[in-house]
């Protein structure tokens, strides 16, 4: 659960900055913005106000994650081999599965809710991305899980919009790049139309 904070945008004439301690201060304003929903649906545990939250929640979280530029760097070099009616296709489709994987997401209960949200943020470190060519500003927590800790990092870039996130990377394994190889699979396979066909099936699935 994420929220992201705005700093000034960059002139033309200069390249963005990454600041010490901004990413450690982006992803405590995160927690604290879904701390804030949570303690709501803790008070007003009724149906409505659960619509409300997990409406608010989504919101929330397709704000603070660069959608379009996900979907492009998920489809890596075929993005740049279709149409633009293509392009415009595919990143609605994306940013439609995005959207219903959050909603996806269970309600806590009630019980849970009081509880605060098990995220530790440890430390930043600013890293060149080689792999999807950005200047990432990478956080550090720690999220336990039953009896497991898991290493969560949350790599974040700057916009003219301020950070956005793009990858998040669970015990050192990208979930971007996760989604390239699965797309990068089904198009080598049984072609790009094949792919766009999967999605389209995908989101039907949820929105049933």
């Amino acid at each position: 659960m994420y929220r992201f904070c705005i700093f000034l945008s960059t002139s033309l004439l200069f390249a963005p900055v990454l600041f010490a301690g901004e990413g450690l201060e982006y992803m405590q304003n995160v927690i604290n913005s879904f701390e804030t929903l949570r303690g709501e649906l803790a008070e007003d545990y009724t149906p409505e106000k659960q619509k409300d939250v997990s409406h608010r929640a989504r919101e929330l979280a397709l704000s603070i994650l660069d959608v379009d530029e996900v979907g492009k760097l998920a489809l890596g070099d075929h993005y740049a081999k279709i149409s633009p009616a293509q392009q415009k296709d595919f990143l609605g489709l994306f940013h439609e599965l995005m959207a219903n994987r959050i909603v996806e997401a269970n309600i806590p209960s009630q019980k849970v809710l009081s509880a605060k949200i098990p995220i530790e943020i440890i430390s930043e470190r600013i890293e060149n991305d080689e792999v999807f060519g950005k200047e990432a500003l990478v956080v550090n927590t720690v999220v336990p899980h039953r009896k497991q800790n898991f290493k969560v990092e949350f790599y974040l870039y700057r916009t003219e919009n301020g950070l956005k996130l793009y990858d998040v990377h669970v015990d050192e394994a990208s979930t971007l790049l996760d989604f390239r190889n699965q797309f990068s699979s089904i198009i080598r396979k049984k072609g790009y139309k094949h792919l766009i066909k999967l999605l389209r099936d995908r989101i039907a699935k949820i929105n049933k």
